[in-house]
C-alpha cells in the first residue's frame, strides 16, 4: 500500500485559489456576463458582486443614469420604503419575545435543563453579544442582497492589562502570584520598588517590614463565543452549494484585520509582520456603494505598523489534505499569500440565510430583485408629472424679441411685469399649453402600489389604516386584506428563522466543546446559576420564536382574555386551579413583553407560594364557630339517642336469646329424662329378679336430673341477661363521654 502523501502548503493555496475564482461573489469570476452595465436591469443577466452593487444604488435612490438636463431627475425610493417598513416587524417577531430560540426538551426529565441551556445560549448571543444589531444587519442584508450571513466562533484573545500595586507585602506578593499561575496569567514586572516601615505587632512590639510597590503587565487567555453579522460581498460560496453551507465544499471570508488583532489571536508576529497591507476600499465596487457621504471614501494610512489592515481569509474547505482519500473538513487562515493556521474542525462557522428561497440554490431572490421594476416605473411616472407641473407653472410664450423687454420676460414670478414697445397682443402670444397629466399618472402609480403589495405583502391596507377607505370596506373584508398580507410576513420570517436556528446551534456546539469554566448567568426569574457547558448533551431540537403562530400580537390578546373568562366560568366548578391559573397569567406576561411573571405573581409550584399559604391561613369567624359547634352538639346528641335506643333494643334481644337458650336446656333435659326412662326399662327387663328395685331407682334419677337441668337453665339465662345489659350500659356511658369532651 503506498504511504500517504501530505498537501504541501503550496499545493493548498493553488487549491483555494481556484475555488475563489469561481465562486459566488467573486470579482474575478470565471462565470458568463450579460451585459456588463452597472445600471443593468433586472431582465439581464450579472455577476452577484453587480447585482449586489446596483440593489445598494436602487436602496439608496440614487441616479438611474438616463436623466436629462433642465428636466426632473426625482429618484422613488421603492426598494428602501418596503423594506424599512418590514423591517420593524420581523425585529418584532424575533425579539419581542425576549428569546429568539428555545431548546426542547428531549426527555419528560429533560424539561429544567433545557430551558438552562435556552437561558444561556439567548444570554450569549444577547447580551455577550449585541444580538439585536446582528439580527437586525442579518435580515437586512438578505432582504436586499439576497442572502445574508453570520458568523459564530469560538474567539481566543491575548488580553494584556497594566496594572499597580502599592504597600504589598511579602505574603500579599506571593498570593497575587500564586493566582495569577492558577487562572495561567503571565506576569511581566515592569516596574517595582522596595520599602522598609516598621509596623507595630501586638505580641512582639515594633517590627521592620518590607513593602513593594509594583507595576506589572498582566497577560491572560480570554475566549467567548464571538457573534457577528459578515457582510455578503466578504463572502465566498463555491456554486456547488445547495440552500444552507454545510454541504459546500468551500466557504470563504475575506476581512481586513489590523496587526494588532493577529496577534492577539495567537498568531506569530514575524508571520504577521511578513503580511502585505490590504487594497483600500475605494477600490472596492461594493464598498462606494455602501458608502453614502463622500467622507466615507477616506481611508486612514497610519504608519503604526500595528494598526495597519491587512487581508485575512478564513476558508473552510473539504479537502484531502492528509492524502488518505477521504476529504475532510478544515479551516485554514491565510494572511496575505502566507498559511498562518490549518486545523480539521466538526462544522463550518457560517450560516446563511434568504428572504426568498430558490429552491437547488444558495443564491435567493432579494426584494431589490422584486421591486426594481416598479421603482424605475414609478420614477418616470413621477418625473414626467412633474415636468408637466413645471411647465403648466412656468408657461412658454412666442414674442417679437425686437419690441419686447427680454429681462422682463425672462423673470417668473408672480403678478411680474413685461414691457413691450406697442400694444400687447401684437407682439405677445402664449403657447399651448399641455394638459395635466396628474389625472392619468396618479392611477398608474396606484397600480404599481398594487403590484408591490401582491409580491411583497407591503400596501396601503397593511401600512396603516385609512378612516375614508374604511367607509367603503366591511370589517371582514379588511382583516382579510391584512391577513393575506400578513401570511406573507409570516412566510419571511420562517425562512429567515432558519438562518438564526443553525446560528444558536453552533453557539450551543461552541460551549459544549469549548466553555472550560462555570459561568454565573441570571435567569428570567432573577435567579442566579453556575452553569458548565461541558457537562451538556447535544441538542437537536430547537423552537424558533417566529412570532405568535397565527394573526397578530392584538388577536392573540384578545384570545388570552377570552381563555381567561372561560377559565373564570370554569372555576366554581373546580376545574381551574391555581396552576392552571398562573399559567394563563404568563402567556399574558409574554403578550405584554414582560418576560418574568414571578415578578409580578408567585408560581403554585414555588417554595415561597407554600411559605405564604402556611403563613396566612384564613382565621375562622367565632359566630361561625359557635354555630358549628351547636350544630355538632345537635348531631351528637342525635347519634347519642340512636346509639342509646339501638343498645337498647340489642339488651333486649339478648335477654330474648337467654331466654330462649333456657328453654332449649329444658327441652334438652326432657329429651334426657326420656333416655333415662328408655335406659330403666332396659334394666327392668334384664333384671326381672329386682324389678321393683330398679325402677324405684331409674325415677329417683330421672328427677334427680330435671331438677338439675332446671337449675343450671335458670342460672345461664341470668347470667347471660346481666351481660347484656352490662354491655348496653358502658357503651352509652362511653358514647355520653365522647359528646360531653366533644362539646
Amino acid at each position: 500500500m503506498a504511504e500517504a502523501k501530505r498537501m504541501t502548503d503550496a499545493e493548498l493555496l493553488a487549491q483555494i485559489g481556484m475555488y475563489e475564482k469561481a465562486a459566488l461573489g467573486s470579482s474575478v469570476s470565471v462565470g458568463p456576463t450579460v451585459g456588463g452595465s452597472v445600471t443593468s436591469t433586472s431582465s439581464q443577466m450579472t455577476t452577484l458582486e453587480i447585482d449586489r452593487y446596483n440593489a445598494l444604488n436602487a436602496y439608496f435612490a440614487r441616479p438611474l443614469g438616463n436623466e436629462i438636463a433642465d428636466r426632473s431627475q426625482i429618484v422613488m425610493p421603492e426598494l428602501r420604503d418596503t423594506v424599512e417598513w418590514i423591517m420593524p416587524t420581523l425585529m418584532e417577531i424575533f425579539v419581542g419575545s425576549g428569546k429568539p430560540v428555545q431548546f426542547d426538551p428531549q426527555t419528560p426529565q429533560d424539561e429544567d435543563q433545557a430551558e438552562i441551556e435556552t437561558e444561556v445560549v439567548n444570554y450569549v448571543f444577547m447580551k455577550q453579544n449585541p444580538g439585536f444589531f446582528i439580527l437586525h444587519d442579518f435580515f437586512k442584508d438578505a432582504l436586499l442582497l439576497r442572502n445574508g450571513y453570520i458568523s459564530s466562533y469560538w474567539l481566543k484573545k491575548r488580553k494584556t492589562s497594566v496594572e499597580n500595586y502599592s504597600g504589598l507585602n511579602e505574603v500579599e506578593v506571593t498570593m497575587l502570584m500564586r493566582d495569577a499561575a492558577q487562572k495561567k496569567d503571565e506576569i511581566e514586572i515592569l516596574e517595582q520598588k522596595e520599602d522598609v516601615v516598621v509596623v507595630m505587632d501586638p505580641m512582639l512590639g515594633p517590627q521592620q517590614q518590607t513593602t513593594f510597590d509594583l507595576k506589572i503587565r498582566r497577560t491572560r487567555q480570554v475566549g467567548k463565543a464571538q457573534v457577528e453579522c459578515v457582510p455578503p460581498e466578504e463572502m465566498r460560496v463555491s456554486p456547488q452549494a445547495r440552500s444552507g453551507l454545510e454541504g459546500s465544499p468551500f466557504v470563504e471570508h475575506e476581512c481586513k484585520k489590523a496587526r494588532s488583532e493577529l496577534i492577539e489571536m495567537g498568531f506569530d508576529r514575524a508571520r504577521v509582520d511578513a503580511i502585505t497591507r490590504a487594497t483600500p476600499d475605494w477600490l472596492d465596487l461594493i464598498a462606494l456603494a455602501r458608502d453614502e457621504v463622500t467622507d466615507q471614501l477616506g481611508e486612514e494610512e497610519p504608519s503604526d505598523p500595528a494598526s495597519q489592515l491587512v487581508s485575512l481569509r478564513t476558508v473552510f474547505i473539504r479537502i484531502d489534505y492528509d492524502g488518505d482519500g477521504i476529504a475532510e473538513l478544515r479551516r485554514v487562515m491565510v494572511g496575505g499569500e502566507q498559511i498562518l493556521d490549518n486545523d480539521e474542525v466538526e462544522e463550518l462557522s457560517f450560516t446563511s440565510c434568504s428572504a426568498v428561497r430558490m429552491p437547488h440554490r444558495h443564491v435567493g431572490i432579494s426584494y431589490y430583485d422584486l421591486l426594481y421594476d416598479l421603482q424605475v416605473i414609478k420614477t418616470t411616472l413621477f418625473r414626467q408629472a412633474l415636468d408637466n407641473l413645471y411647465i403648466s407653472n412656468n408657461q412658454g410664450y412666442a414674442v417679437d424679441w425686437q419690441k419686447v423687454n427680454m429681462g422682463d420676460l425672462l423673470t417668473s414670478r408672480p403678478g411680474r411685469i413685461v414691457r413691450t414697445d406697442g400694444a400687447p397682443e401684437g407682439v405677445i402670444m402664449p403657447l399651448s399649453t399641455p394638459s395635466n397629466m396628474m389625472s392619468q399618472v396618479v392611477p398608474a402609480l396606484e397600480y404599481c402600489d398594487l403590484q408591490r403589495e401582491m409580491r411583497t405583502g407591503i400596501g396601503k391596507d397593511t401600512m396603516g389604516v385609512d378612516a375614508d377607505a374604511l367607509q367603503d370596506v366591511t370589517k371582514g373584508g379588511q382583516l382579510a386584506s391584512m391577513s393575506a398580507a400578513a401570511k406573507k410576513t409570516q412566510l419571511l420570517a420562517r425562512l429567515l428563522a432558519e438562518g438564526v436556528k443553525d446560528t444558536f446551534q453552533k453557539i450551543h456546539n461552541l460551549l459544549r466543546r469549548h466553555q472550560d469554566e462555570e459561568m454565573v448567568v441570571q435567569l428570567t426569574n432573577r435567579k442566579w446559576i453556575n452553569v458548565n457547558p461541558a457537562e451538556w448533551r447535544e441538542r437537536t431540537e430547537l423552537l424558533i420564536n417566529v412570532g405568535l403562530g397565527s394573526g397578530t400580537r392584538e388577536d392573540a390578546r384578545a384570545n388570552v382574555m377570552l381563555l381567561g373568562q372561560a377559565q373564570k366560568e370554569l372555576a366554581p366548578f373546580g376545574l381551574v386551579g391555581p396552576k392552571q391559573a398562573f399559567n394563563t397569567f404568563k402567556k399574558v406576561c409574554h403578550l405584554l413583553g414582560e418576560e418574568n411573571p414571578d415578578q409580578y405573581a408567585m408560581d403554585p409550584d414555588s417554595q415561597e407560594f407554600q411559605q405564604y399559604q402556611q403563613a396566612h391561613k384564613p382565621q375562622p369567624d367565632p359566630h361561625v364557630q359557635v354555630a358549628q359547634i351547636k350544630e355538632q352538639g345537635a348531631m351528637q346528641r342525635a347519634q347519642l339517642d340512636a346509639h342509646t335506643a339501638q343498645m337498647q333494643t340489642q339488651s333486649q334481644q339478648a335477654s330474648d336469646n337467654a331466654h330462649l337458650q333456657s328453654q332449649l336446656v329444658q327441652a334438652q333435659a326432657g329429651e334426657r329424662s326420656a333416655q333415662l326412662k328408655a335406659q330403666a326399662e332396659i334394666i327392668h327387663a334384664a333384671q326381672q329378679g329386682h324389678q321393683d328395685r330398679g325402677v324405684e331407682l331409674a325415677n329417683m334419677q330421672s328427677q334427680e336430673w330435671q331438677t338439675l337441668v332446671k337449675v343450671i337453665g335458670s342460672i345461664v339465662a341470668s347470667q347471660l341477661k346481666q351481660n347484656a345489659q352490662a354491655d348496653a350500659g358502658q357503651m352509652i356511658n362511653q358514647d355520653v363521654s365522647e359528646v360531653q369532651r366533644g362539646a
